[in-house]
């Protein structure tokens, strides 16, 4: 009975051959689905890294092309300040802007908010730069129109400032010429020494001993330009020791001082007049020797002179 029960026993503690085969195979399936889990998690990791890799370097890409345009954009300005000092102050600002714009850009983490945030004020600067050189292009090409608009007008200027100039010239030598031409000049001077008789006549002579006067004669030249009128002359007679004779009074204008022996009063009509002045010596003797006659018109010019002697 005791081997009996003991044989049970065994049977009863030794498992079956079946279920030990059952659990080997389990294991080796699980082992088998955790090695493919975990080649799994690493294939799909290793995609994830290649993911985010590629995603990374084309933000990064992105980025460097912003910074690419944001570049572009501050030359723009660049040339347009440089191509006119005296540019507004908004495209200083806008280039200064768009400076701090790139700095800030470079700094930054390309992310896609990050991105997308300078993407959109990319377009911002973009249209604010074409308004802006649209309206200094603008700027720049009426500078220009008013530039050349005052060139031709400073040299029109000139040119009338200098036609001016001539004309002023031309009218000063016209009126030179007119005042010239207005002067009044004689035609004939004739000087005689005479010795005064009963009757008011008198006789010629060479002599000094029996001359009284000297007689002075001259035709005054027809003149239509000439002012008609009262004019008078100035008449100088000059003894041979140099001594006017005569009146001997002094007349002057700004450029001269004449002695004169007298002054010939004579009405003027534009046409030829004869006049004649006597000159005396005071009551006195003439003295012999060579004796100069001189006329000046009222302008003190002197338009006629001559000489003779008394024996």
């Amino acid at each position: 009975m005791q081997s009996s029960n003991e044989n049970e026993v065994v049977k009863q503690t030794t498992p079956p051959l079946n279920d030990n085969k059952s659990k080997g195979s389990g294991s080796k399936a699980l082992m088998v689905l955790l090695a493919l889990a975990t080649a799994g998690l690493g294939i799909f990791s290793f995609n994830l890294y290649n993911e985010k890799k590629k995603n990374s370097e084309e933000l990064n890409k992105q980025k460097e092309q912003m910074i690419t345009e944001l570049n572009a954009l501050k030359s723009d300005y660049d040339r347009a300040v440089d191509d006119n000092v005296s540019v507004n102050q908004e495209l200083r600002d806008a280039r200064e802007k768009i400076t701090l714009y790139i700095d800030s850009l470079k700094k930054t983490k390309a992310d896609v908010a990050a991105l997308w945030k300078y993407r959109n004020q990319v377009q911002v600067l973009t249209k604010e730069r074409n308004k802006l050189l649209a309206i200094n292009d603008s700027l720049r090409r009426s500078n220009a129109f008013i530039t050349q608009q005052r060139d031709s007008i400073s040299l029109a200027l000139q040119d009338v400032s200098s036609m001016a100039d001539s004309l002023v010239e031309q009218n000063s030598k016209l009126a030179q010429v007119l005042e010239s031409g207005a002067e009044l000049q004689i035609t004939r001077l004739q000087v005689e020494a005479v010795k005064e008789r009963s009757g008011g006549r008198y006789a010629n002579t060479n002599r000094a001993r029996p001359t009284d006067k000297i007689r002075v004669c001259f035709t005054v030249a027809a003149n239509k330009l000439a002012e008609s009128g009262n004019r008078h002359f100035y008449v100088q007679l000059i003894s041979p020791n140099g001594v006017t004779m005569g009146e001997n009074n002094t007349t002057s204008t700004e450029a001269i001082t004449i002695n004169y022996s007298t002054v010939s009063d004579f009405l003027y009509e534009n046409k030829l007049v004869d006049v004649c002045e006597f000159i005396g010596n005071g009551g006195g003797r003439f003295e012999k020797g060579n004796y100069q006659v001189k006329v000046f018109n009222d302008k003190l010019n002197l338009i006629g002179e001559s000489e003779f002697k008394l024996k």
